[in-house]
């Protein structure tokens, strides 16, 4: 039940911070907000992560939904619903319908935040791609935890 609340905030989220750039910034317009390091800079981004695929709009809603679906039969095992592997799933359930929810409303994302320095610009991305980025660490951390266990049981 956690993942299933974490995703609903985090959909909940990524929506109301989406929604917020829709309704008072332009396309492109950029508000600095820690000047030289980071402002809010509203753009579509029509493929995947770094703008990879782009136009492949189906293919991400099979992705996505896939994934979903995946991710719901996992949550049917009582021990993926706890600890690092809840809170994975959860980050990832709410991220990929955040972004999925934008592919199917405008056919792109709605990416507004943007860390740089100097010369060197991070990719704009948004709510539901940091809890996509923070749920595969999550997993990954887990999987390494998790591990280490398996290989001193085994001794």
């Amino acid at each position: 039940m956690l993942s299933i609340l974490l995703a609903i905030g985090i959909i909940a989220l990524d929506q109301l911070t989406k929604w917020l750039v829709l309704t008072r910034m332009v396309e492109l317009s950029e508000i600095p907000v820690i000047p030289g390091f980071f402002s809010l800079q509203f753009v579509y981004n029509p493929g995947a992560s770094f703008g990879m695929l782009k136009g492949q709009i189906w293919l991400f809603v099979i992705v996505a939904v896939g994934a979903v679906g995946a991710m719901l039969y996992f949550l049917r095992e009582p021990e993926n619903r706890r600890g690092l592997v809840g809170w994975s799933l959860g980050l990832l359930m709410g991220g990929s319908i955040g972004n999925l929810i934008d592919r199917i409303r405008f056919r792109e994302v709605v990416d507004f935040l943007l860390f740089y320095w100097r010369d060197y610009y991070f990719p704009n991305f948004n709510v539901a791609d940091m809890a996509i980025n923070v749920g595969v660490g999550l997993l990954i951390l887990h999987l390494v935890l998790t591990g280490e266990k398996s290989r001193h049981e085994k001794v």
